[in-house]
């Protein structure tokens, strides 16, 4: 036993050993490398020493990867080859390093893989060939990587996948396809994955989904497909997605989604369906979905939203429904069953009023943009109940007035943005500016509400306003004036006040004259009848 420590003691004395480290390298632990701005092609002259773990090579020269670069390295694990110049990969290069668990080969020129380079590699963990320029890749890559658990593939120039390319990575669990050219997916693309919970498919020219492509993702929590040239997804296709929790899909082509498309999601929690043409919501989109945190539908086609069309989704904090010139009108219950939205944006839209109660029920709405759009007047009841409201956006609006109790009852309000609005600083503006003067320090400065209109007012900023500015007469003017009889005001309303009745007089009298015409006449013509009726009997 003793011979046996002594044994093991010696051997680790062995490899606690530094081994010279080669001139171009620097080797700040005993077993790792990391060497620049040599060739690709010099790898095996650099004199790495054989009992390495790690290799980080990076910055080197244009050129070929030898198939002696790593002859022996048959404990190396991570090798990191990555922004170099590497232009293709000889058979058999990744022969020796049949421990490897990590190989990355990010962001080269990698035009073409041969089809046995990985087979050795059968522990292989993690592999990144992402930023090359691969176009195609055979079918039997990889075919020997039982143990793959990340695939990188992104940001190549792939336009087509064999459809056994995934057969054996039955342990993967996370796949990047994202930034190639793709059109299509065949089917049974990813058959065997029931392991895999990320799947990156954005940035591609994917027109469509065949049905039953993503059935076996029953692990599956990340699923992007924003970016593409999808123009409809058929009904149910992420049905068997129970795990599903993170959705995009923006950026797309979508006209129209099916109904129920998100029925059996009840796991997600981020949906984007943003910078599509979408013209409509089916009245029922969604099943019950409580976890759902984050909506976003900017920038479509919609005109409106169905009635209560996000009653379901009952966790909901944030959701984002601008950039929609054409959304002129939305019901009253829209929001319905919201309760827990703490944002909600209707920024930049085509809405010229809202509803009293579009915002009933919203008591954890904290944020409120309504900016940019042609709102000209809002309910005075609109924010009544939100005891959470903390700021509000009425900025880039046709706001002439508002109601002056609009923003009372809203005790942790700390922001509200007036300015760019047309604002009638008038009579009717004073009940508002009445609050506002007592908030003024609630009032964005950066943009701050001005005057439009009237002349003498045009340009001055509200809260400067004094109820004088006003112009509106005080209850006793009038009385003051007619017990004074002095001012020429007050001449001006006698004035006015008997040509008033003297009009009224000659309007009176020319009816009066003409209904006596009209008298006389009738007694004419009925004297006339009578004397046509007595003399006719006597004929």
């Amino acid at each position: 036993m003793l011979r046996s420590a002594l044994l093991c003691a010696a051997l680790w004395l062995l490899r606690a050993q530094p081994f010279p480290c080669p001139p171009t390298c620097r080797c700040a632990f005993r077993d790792a490398a990391q060497c620049s701005r040599g060739t690709v092609a010099g790898i095996a002259a650099l004199g790495l020493p054989t009992n390495l773990t790690h290799i980080l090579l990076f910055q080197m020269g244009r050129g070929t990867l030898q198939n002696n670069s790593f002859s022996d390295m048959t404990v190396l694990q991570r090798l990191l080859l990555s922004d170099s110049h590497v232009s293709a990969i000889a058979p058999g290069t990744f022969n020796d390093p049949i421990k490897l668990k990590t190989l990355r080969l990010s962001r080269n020129k990698i035009t073409h893989l041969p089809s046995a380079l990985l087979d050795n590699l059968v522990l292989l963990e993690q592999l990144f060939l992402d930023g090359n320029e691969l176009k195609s890749l055979d079918q039997n890559l990889f075919q020997k990587l039982v143990h793959l658990q990340e695939l990188f593939l992104n940001q190549n120039q792939l336009a087509f996948l064999p459809a056994s390319l995934f057969t054996h990575l039955g342990n993967l669990k996370l796949l990047d396809l994202s930034g190639n050219n793709l059109t299509h997916l065949p089917e049974g693309l990813f058959g065997v994955q029931v392991k895999l919970q990320k799947l990156l498919l954005h940035s591609n020219r994917l027109a469509s989904l065949e049905s039953g492509l993503l059935d076996s993702l029953r692990a599956l929590t990340e699923l992007q497909l924003h970016t593409n040239h999808l123009r409809s997804i058929v009904p149910g296709a992420f049905d068997r997605l129970r795990s599903l929790s993170s959705l995009t899909l923006s950026e797309n082509r979508l006209e129209f989604l099916p109904s129920a498309l998100f029925l059996h999601s009840h796991n997600l929690t981020f949906l984007t369906l943003s910078e599509n043409p979408l013209e409509e919501l089916p009245k029922v989109l969604f099943g019950e979905i409580g976890g759902l945190r984050e909506l976003r539908l900017k920038s479509t086609q919609l005109r409106t939203l169905p009635a209560a069309a996000f009653r379901n989704l009952t966790g909901l904090r944030v959701l984002e429904v601008s950039l929609s010139p054409r959304l002129s009108a939305l019901p009253e219950d829209a929001f319905r069953g919201l309760g827990e939205l703490q944002v909600l944006a209707l920024s930049s839209t085509g809405l010229a009023s809202l509803p009293a109660g579009l915002l009933r029920g919203l008591c954890r709405l904290r944020h409120v943009s309504l900016r940019s759009n042609r709102l000209r007047a809002l309910p005075s009841a609109l924010f009544r109940n939100l005891s959470s409201l903390e700021e509000v956006q009425l900025d880039h609006n046709q706001l002439e007035t508002l109601p002056g109790d609009a923003f009372e009852a809203l005790p942790r309000l700390a922001g509200v943005l007036l300015g760019h609005n047309p604002w009638r600083c008038d009579c009717g503006l004073g009940p508002f500016l009445a609050w506002l003067r007592r908030h003024a320090g609630l009032v964005g400065r950066a943009e701050p509400p001005r005057c439009h209109g009237p002349g003498p007012h045009a340009g001055r900023l509200l809260w400067t306003l004094q109820a004088g500015d006003l112009g509106c007469p005080r209850p006793e003017s009038w009385t003051r004036l007619v017990a004074e009889g002095q001012s020429q005001d007050h001449n001006l309303f006698w004035g006015l006040y008997f040509l008033l009745l003297a009009a009224q007089a000659l309007i009176t009298g020319i009816i009066v004259f003409a209904m006596i015409k009209l008298c006389r006449l009738f007694r004419k013509l009925i004297t006339e009848l009578w004397f046509e009726a007595v003399r006719k009997p006597c004929n």
